[in-house]
């Protein structure tokens, strides 16, 4: 591993649906000139392209347009390449390869907008069990299957419920456009406990940093049957609330 490399990657949609801003974070110390350059692509034609010379400290924020952009929805999940590298004194030292979902998603108070069109969420709860791997599928292909089947009886995505699901089947989700509620293991734990308070908070931090690229997820449920809920009701209250504001903040 070079002395200085990319930690992180995370891409935006700004809310003018054209506009992508891109977070890098990097790792390790530099010893000289950083630069940090990124390429969105389509199979045969670089669409936007940014860089950042002379990056200061740990972190490098981009912006690129894409003019014309197709949007990432079930349906037509369209998916963007993205190419980021890293170089010190000109010379290559890390790059990461991924992809992004042009996509927006917000609330009314009467309806969930993706990419500020109205859409109806016909969900399954998802608990991500199987005979063969209890919590943990059995294969690639199993979680693919899932998504198949829930698509086939008529449902455009899951709650994934009190499980934070496999890598691979957010994936799939991002190709086959299923929309995901992410969500964390909470259930029995005592949120009145800082030593639980404490924990949670650091693995939603884990979970969002780990998940927030891919464009099928569009809702984090960030408790699950946890009572009182309002912060006028005790710390434990004032603690859910501030988990919410931090979810929304990563």
């Amino acid at each position: 591993m070079p002395h200085c490399y990319i930690e992180r990657v995370a891409a935006r949609v700004l809310g003018d649906l054209h506009t992508v801003l891109l977070t890098v974070d990097l790792a390790g110390g530099a010893n000289g000139e950083v630069e940090v350059n990124a390429v969105a692509k389509v199979p045969g034609n670089i669409v936007a392209l940014d860089g950042l010379a002379s990056v200061g400290g740990t972190r490098a924020v981009l912006e690129f347009e894409i003019e014309d952009p197709r949007f990432w929805r079930p349906g037509d999940p369209f998916l963007y390449d993205l190419d980021v590298t890293l170089k010190e004194n000109g010379r290559r030292l890390d790059g990461v390869t991924s992809y992004f979902g042009m996509r927006t998603v917000d609330l009314t108070d009467r309806e969930f907008l993706l990419n500020e069109e109205p859409m109806y969420l016909k969900l399954v709860l998802d608990q991500g069990f199987y005979p063969d791997g209890i919590y943990t599928a059995p294969t690639d292909a199993a979680l693919r299957r899932d998504i198949k089947l829930s698509m086939a009886a008529g449902y455009n995505g899951a709650r994934l419920h009190q499980k934070v699901f496999e890598p691979r089947f957010l994936y799939w989700a991002d190709r086959l456009g299923y929309l995901c509620w992410g969500e964390a293991p909470d259930w029995g734990a005592d949120l009145s406990n800082p030593v639980a308070q404490a924990n949670l908070l650091r693995e939603w931090t884990e979970i969002v940093r780990r998940d927030e690229m891919h464009p099928s997820i569009v809702a984090w449920a960030a408790t699950n049957e946890q009572h009182p809920v309002s912060p006028k009701r005790g710390a434990k209250g004032e603690y859910l609330a501030m988990l919410q504001r931090t979810i929304k903040q990563l």
